[in-house]
């Protein structure tokens, strides 16, 4: 049997053993490697979603223009800072009493976190760093994700203002009262990509609708360069569309 001790010490994967474990606790699974991507779905049973058809990320060509879609309704509050490396990304946890409206149902903003390079690509091309806003909505307990790609340039204000109080090793935590709003990740236009995916990391949940803004936002080299020597490459390759459609607003 595959065991885990303490928040150090692994033990062989578990896909090594002749019966994957029921219980994903304490699975330990990474980027790269045995216990990378195109193993995830072996490691244990609640992951086997990472195996399915309906995975994220994807590489967005072929979008078809939908004029039944409508721009992203947010309604972004401030909140206070709480961020934590949790040994995969940074990810800043969010105040209650934010959320979007998309299909005229309310997700409510839990988080948004980083991945360098991007995890989306575009005509397969891929963006240096991409931040995801995870919203949830409280009945279906289903998600929304904003997928928003940076390009380097002019230096991003909400990250200048943190990027010395990231938090360098796993679990570690940096709070304040100092509030900013998420608005400030998004891009001045409306314009998307969405599709019927999953999370991008483990349990691998096909439970998300995908909102990948088609406009980008800027940080700076540097900016860039340091989240990434934090997370260092945490982007899940691409998966197969399996016949899925793409829609475009624009």
């Amino acid at each position: 049997m595959c065991l885990f001790l303490g928040s150090v010490v692994f033990f062989p994967s578990c896909k090594d053993d002749d019966k994957i474990p029921e219980s994903c606790d304490g699975i330990h699974w990474e980027y790269e490697g045995e216990d990378g991507p195109s193993h995830w779905g072996e490691l244990c049973v609640g992951y086997e979603d990472c195996s399915g058809s309906v995975q994220s990320p994807v590489d967005i060509k072929g979008a078809v223009a939908d004029a039944t879609l409508q721009a992203i309704a947010k309604a972004y509050a401030t909140s206070k800072t709480n961020i934590l490396n949790n040994g995969h990304t940074i990810q800043f946890n969010y105040d209650s009493g934010s959320s979007i409206t998309v299909n005229g149902l309310q997700y409510d903003l839990l988080q948004f976190h980083f991945h360098t390079h991007s995890e989306h690509l575009v005509n397969g091309a891929s963006h240096p760093m991409e931040v995801h806003l995870v919203h949830k909505n409280a009945a279906s307990g289903n998600l929304a994700v904003i997928g928003v790609f940076f390009e380097e340039g002019a230096e991003n204000a909400l990250l200048a203002h943190y990027l010395e109080h990231l938090p360098a090793g796993h679990d570690e935590t940096y709070t304040s009262d100092d509030t900013y709003t998420a608005a400030d990740l998004l891009p001045a236009g409306t314009g998307y990509y969405t599709y019927s995916g999953s999370l991008t990391t483990p349990p691998c949940s096909e439970i998300v609708t995908w909102i990948v803004m088609k406009d980008h936002i800027t940080a700076s080299h540097d900016q860039i360069h340091h989240i990434e020597e934090l997370e260092h490459e945490n982007f899940r390759p691409v998966q197969d569309l399996a016949g899925r459609t793409i829609k475009s607003f624009n």
